[in-house]
């Protein structure tokens, strides 16, 4: 018994992904203990059914970028074996929804996301569904728990998320590094901990554009070591 490690990876954006994704692979290969991985929203872009305005390159078909995404699936799992990777949905995933939901709603129901990415298929992987109330725990930690956006909106989005939760979090959504721990006041207080897990995708892509703050996008993954007995955990940021 001792230390094991899990991985949170967030806003990839296939096929649009940055070297930071390649190089915090090679970094979580590593890992002596590894029991889980996390893909913890926006994973792919969709931008075939995205509501911005696109780039020529998005002229290609949905097909197209799921047969990329499904890929780089079959490489994680080939390189990973049999460690469980579960696949939060997040607001980019759901696009293609959203798209079937405002464009043609008589197929609502036909497609499911398990199908689309073959999770059906991948026995390692497990898959969230976008809403409200996502909350993924993560592996064996006390209290610690994934979901694709924070609790709060503004440039203290930490802040807000670590107020308005009763558990730790660490989320995605906006493509930038924060943390902020909140005291819960009571007869036996407690921390609470929201991280912003930056993201690795490729900010040169003109499919980012639509963004005018994305200057202080930080590239990164959260990588947390757990005591295998007790479940109390570290947090760590890693910078690439």
């Amino acid at each position: 018994m001792g230390l094991i490690q899990y991985a949170v990876l967030n806003d990839i954006h296939f096929p649009y992904e940055g070297n930071a994704y390649y190089k915090a692979i090679k970094l979580i290969e590593k890992y002596p203990d590894l029991r889980g991985i996390y893909l913890n929203g926006d994973v792919c872009e969709i931008e075939s059914v995205s509501a911005h305005p696109k780039s020529p390159r998005a002229q290609q078909s949905l097909l197209n970028e799921l047969e990329y995404a499904n890929k780089k699936f079959d490489q994680l799992e080939k390189l990973f074996g049999d460690i469980p990777i579960d696949y939060i949905c997040g607001n980019h995933e759901y696009r293609i929804f959203r798209y079937i939901r405002d464009m043609a709603p008589q197929l609502w129901g036909m497609l499911e996301a398990p199908k689309l990415f073959r999770f059906d298929e991948r026995k390692n992987f497990k898959f969230y569904d976008y809403k409200p109330t996502q909350l993924v725990k993560v592996g064996n930690t006390k209290d610690l728990y994934v979901r694709h956006e924070p609790l709060a909106g503004g440039a203290n989005h930490s802040k807000g998320t670590a107020e308005k939760s009763v558990v730790s979090i660490i989320y995605g959504h906006c493509h930038v590094y924060q943390s902020y721990t909140s005291k819960k006041f009571g007869p036996e207080p407690y921390n609470v901990t929201a991280v912003s897990n930056g993201w690795l995708g490729d900010i040169n892509q003109d499919c980012f554009n639509y963004r005018g703050s994305k200057d202080n996008w930080q590239t990164g993954f959260s990588r947390i070591d757990v005591d295998e007995k007790t479940g109390e955990y570290e947090i760590r940021f890693n910078y690439l």
